[in-house]
């Protein structure tokens, strides 16, 4: 009898952190272990960490009243075990295997899907959004989108590959070599993105952050400077330190209407400045004086490019992962969900990840 003949004859049910009203909040709750459909893998998740866009369904917000529809399992950030492979799987992956996965699951036909830009496939499916994801015992994904874990990475490392990734797209959209880099924000891909730049050839990465505990955090990656734009002397400090030119390339990772124009006046004369933070609503700069006049070039970024960022972000790991260790702050059994939300929505923690007894 094969492998996959003896787990298919076993139902077996799992924990999993589920929204299931449109309320605040998760619920522990027991659900139908997943059996992979033709062409994919089922993963037992040993570990998984809290993203933003999870606090923001915990605490369920404007735009998740508008995307998310309950009942649904939270969570895409993960590393488990291969435990079972579909029908049809070519992929070269095993049971036991250790692996990631890129959630966005793309349709593979559409026209950006097919010229190399599937990261904005305009029929994603996200897990953990949009389908069930990986803040569960099992989950089970699309073969293609499943990432095998190399034997030097470890699983700490590997259950952030995917908000690393989104650092690493970002700092990659511009050419930070020799480059002075202001970081706006430093929430985990804020202080992620501070190694990667340094790893990359940044002469000087510059953070502003106004959370006391996360500039603690931002020094601890490796920033040459941090700064609190609470206090009236940014602008002041990052000129003294570019000869008043401006900085090179800035990192807009915060979204916060502010932060932004305050951004866009401290970017030198044909900067360019990169767009990962996403405002919770409209605003206004001045397009002619801080813009056209200035000769920036922004560059908008959306997620990671697949899988080329897996590649670049698996890399880094491997030459310089050591360096996002104090971005960690938190392990803690998944049971104690409702205590890590607290901790992140406190701003008195980096990266959580939940422990699923793996």
């Amino acid at each position: 009898m094969s492998t996959r003949d003896r787990h298919a004859e076993r139902p077996r049910y799992m924990r999993c952190l589920r929204k299931t009203e449109p309320e605040p909040g998760f619920h522990l709750e027991q659900a139908t272990k997943p059996v992979p459909l033709r062409g994919e893998v089922l993963i037992r998740v040993t570990s998984a960490a809290i993203c933003g866009t999870d606090v923001h369904i915990y605490q369920w917000d404007e735009w998740s009243a508008n995307r998310i529809k309950p009942p649904t399992i939270i969570g895409h950030e993960f590393v488990g075990v291969v435990e079972q492979l579909g029908q049809g799987v070519t992929q070269p992956l095993e049971v036991g295997q250790r692996v990631s996965a890129e959630g966005h699951i793309c349709c593979g036909t559409c026209y950006y899907c097919r010229t190399g830009k599937a990261h904005l496939c305009q029929s994603v499916e996200i897990i953990g959004v949009d389908r069930d994801g990986c803040f569960a015992d099992w989950i089970s994904m699309p073969a293609g989108n499943v990432w095998p874990i190399h034997a030097d990475i470890p699983d700490r490392w590997a259950s952030v590959m995917d908000p690393l990734g989104n650092a690493m797209h970002t700092v990659a959209s511009a050419d930070v070599a020799g480059a002075s880099v202001l970081c706006v924000g430093a929430g985990p891909i804020g202080l992620f993105s501070v190694p990667i730049a340094k790893a990359r050839g940044a002469s000087r990465v510059i953070v502003s952050e106004p959370n006391a505990y996360r500039r603690g955090l931002a020094e601890a990656v490796g920033a040459d400077l941090v700064l609190d734009p609470t206090t009236g002397d940014l602008e002041a400090a990052v000129m003294e330190v570019t000869r008043g030119m401006g900085v090179d390339v800035i990192l807009e990772m915060s979204g916060h209407p502010g932060a932004f124009r305050q951004a866009l006046r401290l970017a030198r004369l044909a900067g360019t400045m990169v767009l990962l933070g996403i405002p919770s609503r409209e605003f206004a700069i001045d397009w002619a004086e801080e813009v056209i006049f200035k000769a920036l070039t922004l560059v908008g970024v959306n997620g990671r490019r697949m899988f080329e960022t897996w590649y670049q972000t698996e890399e880094f790991l491997l030459t310089h992962g050591p360096s996002i260790e104090p971005v960690l702050t938190h392990t803690m059994p998944m049971e104690d969900f409702d205590t890590a939300f607290r901790y992140l929505t406190s701003g008195r923690a980096g990266k959580i990840i939940l422990d699923f007894g793996g």
